[in-house]
């Protein structure tokens, strides 16, 4: 079996994949055995199954907890730095990223690079509320498009209402890899790129202002969030 398909299989159970995925959506977390039985209602023997699965897989890594009152230490796990990604054939897309990213670094106009990020994000808005059959009629209808937006671009989000304001909180960093070089840069195109997408979504509810509230995944973070305030 090759690595891809082993990988595939692995998180091919539904279980399993719940269980990474609460483990993936708090990155800098450690669970035990019986954090995930408690978490999904399993006995413990199945849940040590999944993320025995996960850990040989190379999608968690273990440590161990002693405890003050002696005896077997708790085996601890976490999410892994490991960074995996499914295609056939394979494509190298983060090559082109890099290569379009160390470009802007070197000579870009950050307001235009920030400007053009919106624009981008302005059209994925658009394509979503097509996709979706226009404009959404409500709050609930609105929130479920961005979680939709948010979701297939791997950001493990959440999303809800808070009085008149909507809070798109991140738990993943899509371009980790890439931020390095220049993390607020990166940061700052891809928050550009989600304030369009929010303004547009949002824009049939009223008058949209998407502020940033702070938190860097790239930079160590556990979350990053936006907050749209809708004035009708």
């Amino acid at each position: 079996m090759d690595r891809d398909h082993e990988l595939v299989a692995v998180l091919a159970d539904d279980t399993r994949y719940r269980v990474y995925r609460s483990i993936a959506e708090r990155p800098r977390d450690e669970v035990t055995v019986a954090d995930i039985a408690a978490r999904f209602s399993l006995h413990p023997n199945v849940a040590r199954m999944h993320l025995a699965k996960l850990e040989q897989a190379g999608f968690l890594v273990t440590g161990l907890r002693k405890t003050s009152a002696g005896g077997r230490p708790a085996r601890l796990y976490r999410l892994s730095e490991k960074v995996f990604t499914f295609g056939f054939p394979p494509r190298r897309y983060e090559l082109l990223a890099r290569l379009a990213l160390g470009a802007l670094t070197e000579g870009g106009d950050r307001r235009e690079i920030e400007a053009a990020c919106r624009e981008m994000g302005v059209t994925e808005g658009r394509q979503a509320l097509g996709a979706a059959g226009g404009p959404p009629a409500d709050r609930h209808t609105a929130a479920a498009v961005v979680a939709r937006i948010a979701e297939e671009q791997g950001l493990l989000p959440e999303v809800e209402w808070d009085d008149g304001s909507l809070h798109l909180t991140v738990h993943n960093c899509a371009f980790q890899e890439l931020s390095g070089a220049d993390p607020e840069l990166v940061c700052a195109m891809h928050r550009a790129f989600l304030a369009g997408v929010l303004e547009v979504v949002l824009g049939p509810l009223g008058r949209v202002a998407c502020a940033d509230e702070g938190g860097r995944l790239s930079l160590g973070d556990d979350r990053c969030q936006l907050v749209c305030t809708v004035h009708a």
